[in-house]
């Protein structure tokens, strides 16, 4: 039996045998990301009743610059707050509506930066992170102590603020 798949595309296809955690984002932080798009109805409602009621230039301007504002904070808000983030045992994948997915090896880690707020992986040479999520997720801990024990022996781990020293004990 032939395949038609690379040996690199195979790597990228998660085993099905293989456990895998997912992780998303609570209804309290997606709850803006409707709120967000929920506004630019009434928005485009408005800006189309400007239109056909023969509103100013400069008013039909207003009025698609604060509709290019909602959809597009809307847009860039559910590329991270709708963000589903599957852990396996060598790799984590985080599923982004409306944008490209992002699958990085847990044996490629080089950093991991636990933060008050966020936890930024980064993989490859640069200031900017591979990956990164809101310690807002639901099971957000027990994500960041699953990925500190999944990573190379000789990747740092960055926690400055030390609240999960216990945690993550042996590892930072």
């Amino acid at each position: 039996m032939t395949s038609n798949a690379s040996p690199s595309s195979a790597l990228e296809q998660p085993d099905p045998q293989e456990p895998e955690s997912t992780y998303r984002y609570g209804r309290f932080y997606r709850s803006p990301v409707f709120a967000q798009l929920a506004a630019a109805a009434p928005l485009a409602a408005i800006a189309l009743w400007m239109a056909f009621s023969g509103s100013g230039p400069l008013d039909l301007l207003s009025a698609a610059g604060f509709l290019t504002i909602a959809l597009l904070s809307g847009y860039q808000s559910a590329g991270t707050l709708l963000s589903v983030f599957r852990l396996t045992e060598d790799r984590i994948r985080q599923e982004r509506p409306l944008h490209a997915d992002k699958d990085i090896p847990l044996g490629e880690v080089r950093r991991m930066f636990i933060g008050g707020h966020s936890v930024e992986l980064y993989a490859s040479p640069g200031p900017e992170p591979d990956l990164e999520f809101e310690r807002g997720l639901e099971g957000g801990d027990e994500l960041i102590e699953k990925l500190a024990r999944r990573l190379p022996p000789d990747a740092e781990i960055d926690h400055p603020s030390g609240e999960l020293a216990g945690r993550l004990a042996g590892r930072t």
